[in-house]
């Protein structure tokens, strides 16, 4: 049968025109690329969602792309979809990623990444790995 792992998060985009770049369509594209289908274990367009309101400041100093999705025992491939979601982050305009991995088997886990603050007004960015198990050795 097995047990169910949930992942989740945010990223704090970058908004608006920055000097030469601009950040919504940097974004948007890179959620456009994500695949509707992939292979296992999937990081797929359909986990994802950005924040944007014409009626309310719900962006005040970021625009939040946030993500979740419900897997069969995904610490199994972790280092796999980890891998995945870098791929991923190295096409978004942001400053901060956090991702919440909660498992029966390894238990709770968070991850983090920045923006090295040497291409945070350069593309493409460069992000730093904040730590966290990558390979559980299940």
């Amino acid at each position: 049968m097995g047990h169910q792992s949930n992942v989740y998060g945010v990223i704090d985009c970058f908004k608006g025109q920055r000097g030469d770049i601009n950040s919504d369509d940097l974004n948007r594209s890179a959620l456009a690329e994500l695949p509707e289908h992939d292979g296992w274990p999937f990081l797929v367009r359909s986990m994802f969602a950005m924040t944007s309101s014409e009626q309310v400041t719900i962006d005040y100093m970021y625009r939040l792309m946030h993500f979740a999705a419900s897997y069969k025992e995904v610490e199994f491939e972790w280092a796999e979809w980890l891998s995945k979601f870098e791929s991923f982050l190295a096409r978004v305009d942001g400053m901060a990623a956090r991702v919440h991995l909660e498992t029966v088997l390894v238990g709770d886990q968070t991850y983090e990444w920045v923006r090295d603050k040497g291409t945070i007004n350069t593309w493409p960015p460069r992000w730093v790995f904040q730590g966290g198990v990558r390979d559980f050795k299940i």
